[in-house]
């Protein structure tokens, strides 16, 4: 008996003793994970790398990008917000959507796009926080606009430009953030004056970067030529833009206009006073090219402006061509080798006896009995269609020097620096003209000034680019640019109808002037298709005394048989005061 109580007695010692053995190694593998957990948990830790980008859009709407570059996925659980322009400095926690909460390894991701967090403008600090406790701190400055990636500073060189030269402008942008930022690019530079002068702006240098690393910086430089008056005040400024990154903070500098001289030093004294006012300008419409195509006739004109506040008289104005070069018998107006065929396009000029080819190079208006009257600060066209001449041998003039000379009461002038060009075979005639009527050929619609516009009213103008020749094989190859320059104090430009051509472009120059660029899109010239029209409105500038403005039309193209083509219009719009 007393065996079996204690083989008992044993027994149940034996069964206390592995009892306590089994919770002792329970707990040391309790131990053990839990260590096992921490320690893959601070690896994981470690292993986490991730940069953040914090921008706010046109709208002040906070966006938080985080990129992913470790090898395991990141979990964004929260961001803490301090508005550092208080003086509390109130601090605010937003807890992170599930959503928008993991961003995969190489991801980026915005982690707030499912809620919208306004941001007043003003300067903060985000703190942004993992689920493993990384802490990642970014400044924001919402208030200069921008984000923590890009920083941008201008300045001018000289700070006191000289009226009539260059300043440079530069803007250093640097990433102050630790992410890269792709495709930085500067806005185009803005630009402004106190006084009546102008700001003509270069592009930038260079016009961009492919990838802007973490701490690195880049200038962009702009050269400008100013004109004004001495003491003005010129203002410029210009952001930078990047990928995935809202823009810069607005940069901008100032600058002092001053004579040559002004702040040490002194000009050489201008002792030649040779000003005149009472001389007439000119402004040419001449084709390019002129092909050799039967019973066709090219535009040619002189617009006579009278600058002065008294009647001018013109009895005689003259238009010469030629040729550079040792043969001197090419001929640019008289095809049948005896007289010009001449068909007037204005008839306040008279029959067509007062026009004449005194030589095969040369274009002559005249009648001395009954001269042209032109009202003060006025203008008159001299237009006429001729049929072209044709060069000498099978080389066609790539360049024909073109000059005119007028007449008057108030003396003879002239006015040179101007170029056609003919072809040795028959091809196109190209002229472009202010018209009245849409696509129009015809002597009586045709232009070259306007008179009388009201000041502030909305004009609507045609312009033409024309094959004037009759022959249907003889064309001008669609994408032919018509290039219209609208004066800078004209606004409101519109392009209202421009059929045969892409859509045009309107581009606004530093000048205030703009640029419309239409692309024929068919070839140009064949019995169903002689010409192509921009129709476009602009708003004729506010004045109260009279001002004429000349718009400057021209096209680029080439001929169906590979002649290049370069016609021009000056074309005067007298607005009245």
């Amino acid at each position: 008996m007393s065996s079996v109580v204690g083989a008992l007695f044993f027994t149940v010692l034996m069964i206390a003793g592995f009892s306590v053995l089994s919770l002792a190694l329970d707990a040391q593998t309790d131990i053990v994970t839990t260590q096992r957990m921490v320690s893959d948990i601070e690896i994981k830790k470690q292993q986490e790398e991730f940069g953040v980008l914090v921008s706010t859009d046109a709208n002040d709407i906070l966006n938080v990008s985080i990129n992913n570059q470790g090898q395991n996925p990141v979990e964004i659980t929260s961001i803490w917000i301090t508005n550092k322009t208080l003086s509390d400095q109130p601090t605010t926690r937003y807890s992170i959507n599930f959503d928008d909460a993991f961003i995969p390894p190489g991801f980026v991701s915005n982690v707030v796009s499912t809620q919208t967090l306004a941001m007043t403008p003003d300067k903060y600090d985000i703190k942004i926080i993992s689920s493993y406790g990384s802490i990642k701190k970014v400044e924001l400055d919402s208030a200069g606009g921008g984000s923590n990636g890009l920083r941008a500073e201008m300045l001018t060189d000289p700070p006191d430009p000289v009226i009539g030269k260059n300043v440079t402008t530069a803007m250093i942008v640097t990433n102050t953030g630790d992410l890269p930022i792709y495709n930085v690019s500067p806005n185009p530079l803005s630009t402004s004056t106190t006084g009546s002068g102008t700001i003509i702006t270069s592009s930038p240098t260079p016009s961009g970067v492919g990838t802007l690393t973490g701490g690195a910086s880049v200038m962009f430089t702009w050269d400008s030529q100013v004109t004004g008056s001495s003491g003005d005040i010129l203002s410029f400024s210009s952001y930078a833009i990047g990928d995935s990154v809202a823009n810069s903070n607005t940069a901008s500098d100032t600058s002092l206009l001053r004579l040559a001289g002004e702040g040490g030093g002194s000009p050489d004294p201008d002792i030649i006073n040779d000003d005149l006012l009472a001389r007439p300008q000119l402004f040419f419409i001449i084709p390019s090219a002129q092909g050799e195509s039967g019973d066709a006739e090219a535009v040619w004109g002189i617009n006579v402006v009278n600058p002065i506040n008294a009647p001018m008289e013109v009895s005689k104005l003259i238009m010469t061509a030629f040729a550079p070069g040792a043969n001197a018998n090419n001929v640019i107006f008289d095809r049948g080798g005896n007289t010009c065929t001449f068909n007037p396009i204005s008839p306040v000029l008279g029959p067509d006896s007062n026009w004449s080819c005194p030589s095969e190079n040369a274009l002559m208006w005249q009648d001395p009995s009954n001269p042209i009257i032109i009202p003060a600060n006025s203008s008159r066209s001299f237009l006429t269609k001729v049929e072209p001449g044709k060069p000498t041998g099978n080389t066609g003039l790539e360049s024909i020097l073109v000059q005119g000379s007028v007449f008057t009461t108030l003396g003879s002038f002239g006015k040179s620096g101007y170029q056609s060009t003919m072809s040795a075979d028959p091809t196109s005639i190209a002229n472009v003209y202010l018209s009245s009527v849409s696509d129009s050929r015809t002597s009586g619609n045709i232009q070259s000034s306007r008179d009388a516009i009201v000041p502030n009213t909305v004009q609507t103008f045609n312009i033409v680019l024309a094959d004037m020749d009759s022959s249907d094989t003889t064309t001008i190859n669609s994408g032919a640019k018509l290039i219209i320059n609208v004066p800078k104090e004209w606004t409101e430009v519109t392009v209202t109808s421009s059929p045969g051509f892409t859509a045009p472009t309107i581009t606004k120059f530093g000048d205030n002037s703009h640029q419309i660029v239409g692309v024929t899109n068919a070839a140009l010239g064949s019995s169903t298709n002689v010409s192509d029209t921009i129709t476009f409105t602009a708003r004729a500038p506010t004045i109260t005394e009279d001002e004429l403005y000349v718009m400057y039309v021209l096209a680029q193209g080439v001929t169906s048989n590979g002649f290049s083509i370069g016609p021009l219009s000056e074309i005067v719009l007298k607005v009245d005061g």
